[in-house]
This record gives C-alpha cells, sequence and structure tokens, in this order.
C-alpha cells in the first residue's frame, strides 16, 4: 500500500479549487470575500455552511464540520483519507507516485499496470453499452425481447451503463487491439480468455453485460448474462489487480451520495437494478452471496443499517445467516427481508409477480437478526421434550452473542412471553453461554445528558472564546505576538480539553515547523482537531495588544479561581488541621485582595 508525504497534502489543497469542488455539490451564493450554501452534512432552513477560498477552508457554524478540499471529498464520497488524497489528485491531474513514501520500480510498475487495466475496462464498457444501443434500433431480436421483458428502460440502461457483448461490424478483441492493448491484457482483465488449443474467445460474447464500477467511478470488472436458458447463467470478470470481488458491492456508485438510513444488500445485479427502479434507491449487490468482512466495513462507511435481502431457497438462508454474524461484528444494526409469497424466491421476481408497493410493504416489516434466527429455528420445533429443549437452547446461544445489555434484556422478555418459559432459567443459560464465550464485552448503553447540555450551554462563554483567540494567534506570522501568548498561557490554564489539546499539538508543531494558517490544514488530518481548527481560522482579533492585556489578567483571575476552589474544598474535609486550616485563610484572603487588584 502507498503512503504519501506530508507535501502530497500541500500540493492537493494548493491545486484544488475548493470553491468549485464545493459547488459541484452545494449551490453557493458569494458573501463578501466568501461563498455561503445549505450544509450537506446535516439538515438546515439557513445557509450557516460557508466556504473561503483565500484560506481554501469550509466551514459549518451549524454542525461544526470543517476543513480542506480533502476533508470535503473524504465526507461527501465516504472514503478514507488516503483515498480522499487520491480522489482529488485524479481531479487535478496530480500525480501521486512523486510523494510516495518508500516507492519503489516494481510500485511505480504496479500503478502504471492498473492505470492500464482501468482504461481498457473504461473502452470494453463503451464498447458494450454502444452494441447493445445499435442492437435495440433492430426492429427484433433477442436482445429487445430481453429487455423489454425485464422492463428495462433507456434511462436505467443509462444509469447503469448496462451493455451487450457483440458488435456486428466489430469483436471486442478487434476494437481493443486498435486502441494498442496486448491480448495479455485483455486476458488480465478478464474480457477475452484462450481455450487449450491456444486460441482466444471473448467471455461476454451474447451476454447482457453490468459493468462494475467502484466508489471513484471507475469500470473494474463486469458481469455477463445469457439471454436464454443455456448455461452458465453468469459469467463473471475473474479477480486482479483492480478488481477484488470481496472488496466492492456493485451498485454503491450510485447510492453513495444518498442520506441512507439503511442499505439493502441482495445477490445479484437484476435484484438490484428492479429496486432501484421500484424506487427503493439504497441497494446494493454483494457480488456472489458470500459477504466478506470487507464488504461489511465498506457498507459501514455509508451506514449504521444494513438490511439482506437474499434469495430464500437453502443457499440464500446460509448465506443469510454467515452475513449477519460478519455485519453485527462490525457494529452494524442488522435486519432480514421476509416476503411474504413462497413463489417468489427473490427481490425481482416478486416485484415482477405483485408489485413495487408490496414489496416496500416486506421492507418495512424487516426482520431484526434476532427473530429471523428465531423463527428459521422454529420450522425444526415439534412437540416433544427434546425438541423444546434444543430449540431453546439455541435461541440462548443466539441471545448470548447480542453485546448490548439492553436489547439482551428486551429480547428475553419476548422470548419468556412468547414460548411461556421462565425468564430466571433462560437468563441462567444465557449466563453460561455469555460466560464461555471470550471477548464478549458489556456496551453501556447510558449516556451523560448533563454532560453533554452544560458542554452547549458553555461553548461560547468568554473563556471559550479566548482560547480560541489565543490559538489563533499561535497560526499568526507574528513571532513576538507568538512568543508573548506562550508567556501568558500555558495547557493547565485551559478549560475547555479539546482546545487545550490543540494547544499542545500546535506549540509542538510550532518548534518543528514554521506553522501558519497558510500551511497548518497540511499537519491537522483528524475530524474533531479540524473541526476546531476551522473555527480558529474563522476567528480575526482585531485588537492584538488589547486583547493580550485582557487574557493576561483573566488566566491569572482563572488560576487564583481555581486555587480557591481547591482552598474551600480542603476546608471542608474533616482531617484538615488548626494549622492548616489557618495557613489556607490567609492564602485564601491574599487570593481575594490580589483579583480585587487586577479588577
Amino acid at each position: 500500500m502507498a503512503y504519501y508525504s506530508e507535501d502530497a497534502i500541500e500540493e492537493i489543497i494548493s491545486n484544488t479549487d475548493i470553491v468549485e469542488l464545493v459547488g459541484s455539490y452545494v449551490p453557493l451564493k458569494r458573501r463578501g470575500a466568501n461563498y455561503i450554501g445549505l450544509c450537506p452534512f446535516h439538515r438546515e432552513k439557513t445557509p450557516s455552511f460557508t466556504v473561503s477560498p483565500d484560506r481554501q477552508i469550509f466551514k459549518c457554524f451549524g454542525c461544526s464540520e470543517g476543513g480542506s478540499a480533502i476533508q470535503f471529498a473524504k465526507k461527501m464520497e465516504n472514503l478514507d483519507f488516503k483515498e480522499s488524497l487520491e480522489f482529488l489528485a485524479d481531479r487535478s491531474n496530480i500525480d501521486l507516485s512523486r510523494f510516495e513514501i518508500g516507492s519503489t520500480v516494481t510500485n511505480t510498475k504496479i500503478k502504471d499496470e492498473k492505470e492500464r487495466l482501468f482504461l481498457l475496462n473504461k473502452s470494453a464498457a463503451k464498447y458494450f453499452y454502444e452494441a447493445l444501443t445499435e442492437s435495440i434500433k433492430e426492429n427484433t431480436n433477442i436482445l429487445k425481447e430481453y429487455l423489454i421483458k425485464r422492463e428495462l428502460d433507456s434511462s436505467t440502461i443509462t444509469r447503469y451503463g448496462i451493455g451487450f457483448g457483440s458488435k456486428k461490424e466489430e469483436t471486442l478483441y478487434e476494437h481493443l487491439s486498435k486502441e494498442g492493448y496486448t491480448k495479455e491484457e485483455m486476458q488480465n482483465a478478464g474480457v477475452v480468455g484462450v481455450n487449450i488449443k491456444g486460441y482466444s474467445y471473448e467471455n461476454f460474447a451474447n451476454r447482457l453485460i453490468f459493468p462494475i464500477i467502484d466508489t471513484r467511478d471507475r469500470v473494474i470488472g463486469f458481469g455477463g448474462r445469457v439471454l436464454d436458458n443455456s448455461l452458465p447463467k453468469y459469467v463473471n470478470s475473474p479477480e486482479n489487480i483492480v478488481y477484488h470481488k470481496g472488496r466492492n458491492l456493485y451498485g454503491l456508485n450510485i447510492v453513495k451520495r444518498e442520506k441512507l438510513n439503511s442499505i439493502i444488500i441482495v445477490e445479484g445485479y437484476m435484484d438490484t437494478i428492479a429496486l432501484h427502479k421500484a424506487g427503493i434507491k439504497n441497494v446494493v449487490a454483494s457480488l456472489g452471496t458470500a459477504l466478506t468482512e470487507n464488504q461489511a466495513k465498506l457498507i459501514k462507511k455509508y451506514t449504521d443499517t444494513a438490511i439482506l435481502a437474499y434469495d430464500e431457497d437453502e443457499a440464500g438462508k446460509k448465506a443469510t445467516l454467515r452475513a449477519i454474524d460478519i455485519l453485527y461484528k462490525e457494529g452494524l444494526k442488522v435486519k432480514v427481508l421476509v416476503l411474504d409469497k413462497e413463489d417468489a424466491k427473490d427481490p425481482d421476481e416478486y416485484i415482477s409477480k405483485y408489485g413495487n408497493e408490496r414489496l416496500k410493504e416486506c421492507l418495512n416489516k424487516s426482520l431484526g437478526h434476532v427473530n429471523y434466527r428465531v423463527k428459521e429455528l422454529e420450522k425444526n420445533l415439534n412437540n416433544t421434550m427434546d425438541s423444546k429443549l434444543e430449540f431453546l437452547n439455541n435461541v440462548a446461544a443466539i441471545i448470548a452473542r447480542i453485546n448490548n445489555n439492553i436489547e439482551r434484556e428486551m429480547y428475553i422478555q419476548e422470548i419468556t412471553s412468547m414460548y411461556k418459559i421462565s425468564k430466571g432459567a433462560l437468563e441462567a443459560e444465557i449466563n453460561k453461554k455469555v460466560g464461555s464465550k471470550k471477548g464478549v464485552k458489556e456496551i453501556e448503553s447510558s449516556v451523560d445528558m448533563t454532560q453533554l447540555i452544560n458542554r452547549r450551554e458553555s461553548s461560547m462563554d468568554k473563556k471559550r472564546k479566548q482560547e480560541i483567540y489565543a490559538i489563533s494567534i499561535l497560526l499568526s506570522k507574528d513571532r513576538k505576538v507568538i512568543n508573548k501568548i506562550k508567556e501568558i498561557i500555558n495547557k493547565d490554564d485551559f478549560k475547555n480539553d479539546e482546545i487545550k489539546a490543540l494547544y499542545v499539538k500546535l506549540i509542538d508543531l510550532d518548534i518543528k515547523h514554521d506553522i501558519t494558517k497558510g500551511n497548518i490544514l497540511k499537519y491537522i488530518t483528524e475530524d474533531d482537531e479540524l473541526k476546531l481548527i476551522t473555527e480558529v481560522m474563522c476567528t480575526e482579533i482585531i485588537d492584538k495588544e488589547k486583547f493580550l492585556q485582557d487574557l493576561s489578567i483573566d488566566t491569572r483571575i482563572y488560576r487564583y479561581n481555581n486555587r480557591r476552589m481547591e482552598i474551600l474544598k480542603r476546608l471542608s474535609e474533616k482531617d484538615i488541621t488548626k494549622d492548616e486550616k489557618e495557613m489556607l485563610s490567609i492564602e485564601l484572603n491574599q487570593i481575594i485582595i490580589n483579583k480585587g487588584k487586577l479588577r
């Protein structure tokens, strides 16, 4: 994996027009030196979202989000930090290989091979799309009949880039050869195969083609479906240096910018497309029934809730049970779609038989993962004692896997009520299983509301403003003023823990680098720190000299108040001696006198 130097960050920020970047997602209006718009990260009616072209930052004064172009791309495209660098580098035609740490000839060769493969796939996708659009212009053919049967209209074909595997006048092999690609490159991409006699053949000929596109809108592979009942029904691209089936999800490139309460996971391409056509936008396919941990991590980047909608045959049910464990392990809330008609094995077939609205009703009634497991176990339950005992033992094992104590308690109550068994007996069995499981963690469900309210109420008090201003001065170019700040205030004088941590970090950075508002975003990458630093960067101190005078006085008063509280606390304690009490009383009186002089 490539890692990039700090110079890469500086290069990308300086070469990205943040107004143009943000404006491609959010309508902006100029207001003075800045631009304003509705924040894309929270719902609001009055604009509190600002973009500063001078400072090359964005800041929302409603939800506190802020940062450079890198953080904006990261949040809007749901990328990690490295991916956001690469995303912006692509937009600005910046060669990031110049900034790779530990870059080698081998790394450069792999990068070149990847780039060639991306371009080959893009060219193949264009060929397939043109082949389909040309073929359906004919009066009648098997492709046109299939598209009508599956209700694949032109807007759906365009949205998903659906194509056809063959053109009459030119084969894909001929097309790619003209563009300079070798037979070996076509084989690596999986669009061309070689039989035992060494002859080339096209893997996707005469098939309906579904391009697989990653979240950076690059074509990474293809799926091809026959138009009749011949076998194999599907042919898929092999894994290679750009396509890893277990790390991608079909359709995620389309839903990634939606505000998602949940993501529905289906098995195949047509399930994804059928649900999307039905107005259900939050659908992806796992490119095979075996969901992987990497795919679960990918889903977690976009939502906290996953709904499994696999086929309802035995293979689909096994895949569902396996996927539940993987998704739950990643911290997702997991539900399962259960179709209410047995003659439809998957969402696509269900829609064609019973319509969109009825499927939406089924989705709204999706079972929680525990209820789904219990319902599946219940199918094998009979009236014998052994059957009941086995059933309840298995139910106890399912509930024991739940990490949240409140959730576990709710299911215990539901199961004991439904099956009329002793709550104590079920709890005892669950506790035995929890105790035998290594690594089971207790999750604290309580939230300290008082702390949250107090933090909110004090967020704009005078002390916090002063601390923000002090940080702002550290980022000025006036070394004399910076040194004065360091003399007046130290880390223990900060009331706000987050600002204190940022102050300590900036002092350390100032020793190693000459930090300013112009280059600080090169060194600050954590989201919480960025919210603060962008607030700092939007702060202007009109009279620095007066601010320093006020800060000096207020800092000493703050120290006196802290010491006064310590003394009063000690004076109230029972084990205090007479001599200590007398000394502290004298100190307390002196504090009152000193504070009076300052005022």
